[in-house]
């Protein structure tokens, strides 16, 4: 019958879920409510990052400008505490080791303190558990650090959970 078939059956439509439309870098408004989810992070703090990048033999530009973007994603604070990080005191853990996966993806890093870097991968778990008593961790916060033991295959870390609930977590 020489017309087109449009199938607008199959044409669907949805707005996105989740967001503010007022968000957006083309109105004066929008930028300034942009700029107000960057409160946290002071431009020294940004300047700082960028003039001390980490240099080393398999740090890449892709692990620098993702550890910029997890400070500002994490509002400055540890990944695993949630207290303000000392710009010294940053270390970019990879959630799958580096080692396996020569993975610097924004999603397999996270930003913690040194002592809790060095809790992820601590072995001796008596030496662990003190550590864990000496920095006051509260349950939800060695849930996260377990998660973290678990994904570069350490013990994870007893807490008054039992060891069974502490898996199903995972």
């Amino acid at each position: 019958m020489k017309k087109p078939i449009l199938p607008f059956a199959y044409v669907l439509h949805k707005n996105p879920m989740s967001k503010r439309i007022a968000i957006n870098k083309y109105t004066s408004e929008g930028r300034k409510l942009i700029h107000k989810g960057l409160e946290n992070v002071t431009e020294a703090e940004l300047r700082w990052l960028r003039e001390h990048p980490v240099i080393n033999d398999r740090a890449t530009i892709e692990f620098n400008d993702n550890r910029i973007s997890l400070f500002v994603a994490q509002n400055g604070r540890c990944g695993v505490m949630n207290e303000k990080l000392e710009l010294t005191d940053i270390h970019c853990h990879h959630k799958r080791l580096w080692s396996e996966t020569q993975d610097d993806n924004y999603a397999n890093l996270i930003l913690v303190k040194s002592e809790i870097h060095k809790l992820i991968h601590l072995t001796n778990e008596p030496l662990a558990k003190k550590l864990v008593d000496k920095l006051k961790m509260t349950d939800k916060q060695i849930e996260k650090l377990n998660k973290l033991r678990f994904l570069v295959g350490n013990n994870l870390i007893c807490t008054n959970k039992t060891f069974y609930e502490q898996l199903t977590l995972f």
